[in-house]
């Protein structure tokens, strides 16, 4: 077996070359391109005359975004270089799986290749297979995973086409004159003497935060942490949009069932913000982003030269993922360095690179290099310059230490991060069982506090009823003597005999008075103890006059007056039950005071109106005031000065909590020994702006 290569630049050229080796046509001869040009018609011409100097020849190839050239790599060539390898005892047969026919479409869109179509090339001794794909996209992985899977009692190498827009997936392969944009070509190699051994290399390390894929669709990544999938690149990279290249450079790992790997990205959806993969990953992979650790391919150095030192090789094949063309070519020179004679280096810049080896069930893979050696003699080998570490540059070992900085920095960062994160989930854990306490806490004493609410509330309101019967009582004592008069007087003049002198409409008229009295007393106290919890309008003077009315008798009785000025028209929306009850509690406190600092001729004002966007209700008294040490207080609960049998403590707290209940207030001025205001502020946004310019719980506010 020989190994040559041809830069080419002319088909004369080439003439002269191929006649200089002796090269002749025959069916051992393999004669394989890489093209890294876009020129189809260009490539077409140089096939086609190929094809009729080497009509028996396996005539493979496919584009590739660089090429190998003098120990270089070189994205600024676009000629071919040709690799012509000449076997002595060994055979090569081909297939061309035209994947428009050639293959058979399975369940979620999964490729599998006829195994049965595959299986008539192969022989007894066949060795080995090699793969050049056109065939770039979600199904590719499949299909290669399934070739692998089918036939991994074989060696499996090879690569996807690149072509020199590197993040175009649109790439072609040809097979002795044809050109394919989709297809699969299979070169098998078949001997007893032929030995194909394999190295590959995959140095991508992760780097960021690991994200768990929450929500997928085929071989699209929808969500990650629920979250746009594209977020995971955002974070870093704000313009993605621009720079696509970031896929190649940064792109997904992930490790499952203890076997790491990258994913490739083909393409984004950016009006869903997704992520479209070569490989199908599922809800609940753990990912991250990774990158080349530089530090490690360095250090394949010496492996691969003691590879090619113990392994036999007449001819070499060479895939390195395009992904080194960004910022790690260094590493791949040095690879191909020690190689003596440029006979021996030729390969592709490869989209995907293809490979099998024991204990890995995958044979499609991202982002590493893979190095073929065959051999028809176990006692050849390449011609190597002796690998020494002198040369690598003091600037390469710089680069070096440098990614393994940053790769250990990155690890410990994300170490650090991991642990952080298990920290926040144990004390978010710890604090929502607290605050699920607390909760139950909260809600037992909030039910407590409202169950104590309801009592004060009864109990107020069972003292202002208290109060009410009382005056009911006084009320209703002048209408029934009246009609117990008018039966006694009917009763006497019947006893004697007057009955002609008792006029019975008069008498009638009388009674039903007394009766109607009676009547419209006890509707006004059902009104006064009615509760209803839904907002109605009402009459604010109508409400103020009926709450007078039910306490009018005493007040008579004790020569006190009550003065209400308010409009007839104005109208509130509230709870009018809680504004009785709170007028009622002002009156009879005002009551309480005129009694205990022996007032006479005791007067209470009410007043009400419009103030800005609010309703102001004021209610003096001439009681003496209260003490500043006692005003501070009054709206405490059970907080009084009266008597345990005259006070509760509760009136003015409950007020308090009714006129607060619509989002109002009530406060107390006092001038100590001449008179109190209690001011009622309620939220009335109709309200027009009173005329009043200075009122007088104003004027008791400056003083």
């Amino acid at each position: 077996m020989r190994q040559l290569i041809h830069y080419y630049s002319d088909f004369d050229t080439f003439k002269e070359w191929y006649r200089e080796h002796n090269i002749k046509n025959s069916k051992k001869l393999i004669i394989e391109i890489n093209y890294p040009g876009d020129d189809i018609e260009y490539i077409q011409d140089i096939l086609n005359r190929l094809n009729r100097i080497f009509p028996d020849a396996t005539i493979i190839g496919m584009q590739s975004f660089a090429s190998f050239i003098n120990h270089q790599i070189s994205d600024l060539n676009r000629q071919p270089i040709i690799s012509i390898i000449e076997l002595e005892t060994s055979s090569v047969s081909s297939l061309v799986l035209d994947l428009s026919k050639n293959y058979t479409q399975e369940e979620f869109d999964e490729y599998k290749i006829d195994k049965n179509h595959i299986q008539k090339f192969l022989q007894s001794d066949t060795e080995a297979i090699q793969i050049l794909s056109s065939f770039n996209n979600c199904q590719t992985s499949s299909l290669i995973n399934s070739l692998g899977r089918d036939f991994s009692h074989l060696k499996i190498f090879g690569g996807g086409a690149t072509s020199k827009s590197p993040n175009s997936n649109k790439s072609f392969v040809f097979y002795k004159n044809r050109i394919y944009r989709d297809a699969i070509i299979l070169i098998f190699l078949h001997g007893e003497n032929l030995s194909v051994e394999l190295y590959q290399a995959f140095d991508w390390k992760p780097i960021s935060k690991k994200k768990r894929i929450t929500k997928t669709k085929g071989s699209t990544i929808l969500t990650m942490a629920d979250n746009p999938a594209l977020d995971i690149y955002r974070k870093y990279f704000p313009n993605i949009e621009e720079n696509r290249s970031v896929f190649l450079q940064v792109p997904l790992f992930i490790t499952k069932e203890n076997i790491s790997y990258t994913v490739r990205i083909l393409d984004t959806d950016l009006e869903q913000q997704s992520i479209i993969t070569t490989q199908k990953l599922n809800q609940n992979d753990i990912v991250q982003l990774s990158i080349g650790n530089y530090n490690a391919m360095m250090n394949r150095i010496q492996e691969i030269y003691n590879f090619l030192s113990s392994t036999p090789a007449e001819a070499l094949w060479i895939g390195a993922n395009i992904s080194y063309e960004y910022g790690f070519r260094i590493p791949i020179k040095h690879y191909i360095s020690n190689i003596k004679d440029n006979n021996h280096i030729f390969g592709y810049m490869t989209a995907q690179e293809y490979f099998n080896k024991e204990n890995q069930p995958n044979t499609y893979h991202n982002h590493t290099f893979i190095m073929a050696a065959l051999s028809e003699s176990n006692s050849k080998h390449i011609d190597l310059v002796e690998y020494k570490e002198t040369n690598i540059t003091p600037f390469e070992i710089a680069n070096k230490n440098l990614y393994s900085i940053m790769h250990k920095t990155a690890n410990e960062l994300n170490r650090l991060t991991e642990n952080l994160e298990i920290r926040v989930e144990q004390r978010t854990k710890e604090l929502q069982k607290l605050n699920d306490e607390l909760q139950i806490r909260i809600d037992n004493a909030v039910r407590e506090v409202k169950r104590q609410t309801a009592i004060m509330n009864q109990q107020s309101r069972l003292a202002s009823m208290g109060e009410i019967l009382e005056n009911i009582a006084h009320q209703w004592r002048q209408p029934l003597n009246s009609v117990s008069w008018i039966l006694n007087d009917i009763k006497i003049k019947t006893e004697l005999g007057m009955k002609d002198s008792i006029n019975i409409e008069e008498v009638t008229e009388k009674i039903n008075n007394s009766i109607q009295f009676l009547s419209n007393t006890v509707d006004d106290f059902r009104r006064f103890v009615d509760k209803s919890d839904i907002p109605q309008t009402f009459n604010l003077k109508k409400t103020i006059e009926s709450t007078i009315k039910l306490i009018g008798d005493t007040f008579k009785r004790l020569n006190i007056s009550v003065e209400l000025d308010c409009d007839p028209n104005i109208n509130y929306k509230g709870y009018e039950n809680d504004i009785k009850h709170t007028i009622m509690n002002l009156l009879n406190n005002a009551r309480d005071a005129f009694e205990e600092n022996n007032i006479t001729n005791g007067k209470i004002t009410i007043r009400v109106y419009h103030e800005k966007d609010e309703l102001i209700i004021t209610v003096q008294d001439n009681a003496g005031g209260i003490p500043k040490k006692i005003l501070k207080n009054i709206f405490d609960p059970y907080f009084t000065t009266k008597h345990k049998t005259k006070g509760t403590g509760l009136g003015l707290y409950m007020s308090k909590n009714m006129i607060e209940r619509v989002h109002g207030s009530i406060e107390a001025f006092s001038i100590l020994n001449e008179k109190t205001t209690f001011v009622i502020r309620l939220p009335d946004e109709g309200a027009v702006p009173s005329s009043k310019k200075r009122t007088e719980y104003q004027q008791l506010e400056e003083e």
